[in-house]
Order: C-alpha cells, then sequence, then structure tokens
C-alpha cells in the first residue's frame, strides 16, 4: 500500500502496528537478513518489497498448473492472483467436455496430457480445484509429473510422497473463525 500510495519511507513502527507485534521485532527480523534502511530514517519501501520478495522466494515464482476447470476452476482463471506475480501455465480437467474450452485465455486440456503439455517443466506450482472424492487422483496426477508443492481446495486428506508439500484452503474453517469474531466482539449477542 505504501508504494500505491506513494509513501517514500516507511517505519518499522508503521509495518508493526497492523501485524500487531512490536517495532523492535521488525528491526531484529529485517536485520537477520541483512542491512536496511537507516536508523531513525525507516525504509524505502520500493527497496524493502524486493528484499522482502528476494528472501521468500517470490521474485520471479513458479508457474501455476490447475487440475479442476469447473466453477471454481474457471474463476481462478478468468480472474486471475491479482496482487501476485504468479501466473497460470495451463489448465487440466478429466471431464472430457471441457477439453479444447478456453478459460481466461487458456486453453483447458484431458489431464491424461499434462505430461506432454508441461514438456519437462517440474518446478510449478499444483492447484486442485476438483470435484469431491477426485482430489487424490489429482494429487497422484501432479506427483507423476513432478510436482512438489500443491494448493488443495479440496479439504479431504490427501497423501503424497515425502518431498511433496500440500498446503489447504480450508473455506468453511475461515468462515468459522469469521463468524466467531462476529460472535465475539464487544456487545455482540445477535446470534445467541
Amino acid at each position: 500500500m505504501a508504494i500505491a500510495n506513494g509513501i517514500d519511507i516507511i517505519t518499522s513502527s508503521s509495518i508493526a502496528e497492523p501485524c500487531g507485534i512490536s517495532p523492535a521485532s521488525v528491526r531484529k527480523d529485517l536485520a537477520a537478513y541483512g542491512e536496511f534502511g537507516k536508523q531513525g530514517s525507516g525504509y524505502n519501501p520500493e527497496e524493502l518489497l524486493g528484499v522482502i520478495e528476494r528472501i521468500l522466494g517470490i521474485i520471479s515464482p513458479p508457474p501455476v498448473v490447475l487440475l479442476g476447470a469447473g466453477r471454481l476452476g474457471r474463476a481462478l482463471l478468468e480472474g486471475g492472483i491479482p496482487g501476485t506475480k504468479y501466473r497460470f501455465l495451463g489448465a487440466f480437467d478429466i471431464d472430457s467436455t471441457r477439453t479444447g474450452e478456453l478459460i481466461g485465455g487458456f486453453k483447458v486440456y484431458h489431464a491424461s496430457q499434462m505430461s506432454r503439455v508441461l514438456d519437462g517443466i517440474t518446478d510449478f506450482i499444483g492447484m486442485i480445484c476438483v470435484t469431491p472424492g477426485l482430489a487424490q487422483q489429482a494429487v497422484d496426477l501432479l506427483v507423476k509429473d513432478g510436482c512438489r508443492a500443491i494448493l488443495s481446495f479440496n479439504v479431504e486428506p490427501l497423501h503424497a510422497p515425502p518431498g511433496v508439500n500440500i498446503r489447504y484452503t480450508d473455506m468453511p474453517f475461515e468462515m468459522d473463525l469469521l463468524s466467531h469474531g462476529l460472535k465475539t466482539r464487544e456487545g455482540a449477542n445477535e446470534y445467541d
């Protein structure tokens, strides 16, 4: 936001406050990766963003391969992943009625063509948006093609070999957290 708002200098206090941590923690954490800013003067937001992107490894992040071009997959392909440098490389589905369809500028291929389309690319993030009950099959397909990082919109337990990282986007859990926050805010009682 600082860059978008034309702010030239940000302080450790302005970084710390929204995170609920101390300015000293911000300075200490940043110092672990090198020298940034000038003591008492703050940080140049563009330089700091570049350093953080380098630390996180997202200066040029791996491409994203989508498996499951149904409603959610379609929405993701059409909307992209705004505010990030992540880009879709391709879309795959096991439903042959979707094969060949163009969604958000991406041709949907049958999942059986993944190896051919990826052509040896193994450094990618697999994104699973499939019908419940088919997510393990999707993981197996991605792993077979060398994928080591998977984001699943399916919350069913998934299994992968060691070295493959699976993360879940658990919408019901997030909704529960939000609901709890509404119920427990000061003076709230409309859900009792």
